[in-house]
């Protein structure tokens, strides 16, 4: 019987950042990029950081590259496209400064679900996720964040949260389809100060908002959100080689476009305290993985 496990298993050293005066902001929408390449203009590649050890699967690189594709109204388009293969994380990624409030918006279609066995457990394999993270921690897949993902076991959309400095934990379902070939415009807030997360999924083609709910943490602290990436990645931690009794061994598949990310800096000295908080803290970092 395997399930999704959060334990402590990470320590974390972060290093120090300096101050930063006005709002960080990323639009992209894939269309300055020859086909076929990875967009390093802007992007760095998800699957670089803290590669996993075997049995685990780590996606080749590059494990996105941009792709002609066609927009939710059938228009020709330019979009992101995760790699055909298994991995615990491909995709993009981009350091922001640390902030005290995070905002997310693109546009996300599934093309393939991962045949994610059942006992593996909702978050083991997604086809994408958009998140804040914190890098220099451990492998994306469970490092510290929060973000809004495509289930490869349950066709749905969930949200999922890794607080870091041994913030809360949490996976839970939005209650909304994710149906395969169907563009979403996705959309996640967080006001790192309060722990407020403010959820929107809307269907890009009839402009039907599915979800649009806030949802916060009690005792929340803003050292939980020490958040400094944005990522759009895919993952199918249930995969290993060789592939033993309820492996995944088809991967998941998903494209993105349309990127728009704010983050507002945290202002000196917050930025310092909470960094140092970060020094002898442990976080949950055993995600989507079997027991």
């Amino acid at each position: 019987m395997t399930s999704r496990s959060l334990r402590l298993v990470a320590a974390m050293i972060l290093s120090g950042a300096g101050t930063m005066a006005s709002a960080a902001t990323l639009s992209d929408n894939f269309e300055g990029y020859a086909l076929g390449s990875f967009p390093a203009t802007q992007w760095l590649d998800a699957a670089v950081p803290f590669p996993v050890a075997s049995p685990g699967l780590n996606a080749p690189l590059p494990s996105a590259t941009v792709v002609a594709t066609t927009n939710a109204f059938g228009a020709p388009t330019q979009a992101l496209q995760t790699v055909d293969a298994l991995g615990v994380s491909k995709g993009i990624y981009a350091p922001v400064p640390l902030s005290s409030s995070y905002s997310l918006v693109a546009d996300i279609r599934t093309l393939r679900f991962a045949d994610t066995d059942a006992g593996a457990g909702a978050a083991s394999d997604w086809t994408m996720q958009l998140t804040f993270a914190q890098t220099g921690v451990t492998n994306f897949a469970v490092a510290p964040q929060a973000g809004l993902y495509a289930s490869s076991l349950t066709h749905s959309w969930r949200f999922f949260l890794i607080g870091s400095n041994g913030g809360p934990l949490d996976d839970f379902d939005l209650g909304v389809a994710a149906a395969l070939n169907t563009w979403y415009t996705v959309s996640l807030n967080l006001d790192a100060t309060t722990g407020n997360f403010h959820s929107v999924i809307t269907d890009t083609l009839s402009g039907t908002v599915l979800v649009d709910e806030t949802h916060g943490y009690t005792a929340w602290q803003q050292q939980y959100a020490a958040y400094d990436s944005i990522a759009f990645f895919g993952g199918e931690t249930a995969a290993t080689d060789p592939a033993g009794p309820g492996s995944t061994t088809i991967a998941g598949l998903a494209q993105v476009d349309n990127v728009n990310i704010q983050a507002t800096p945290v202002p000196e000295p917050a930025t310092w305290a909470l960094l140092g908080t970060g020094l002898v803290g442990w976080v949950a970092a055993r995600r989507r993985q079997r027991r």
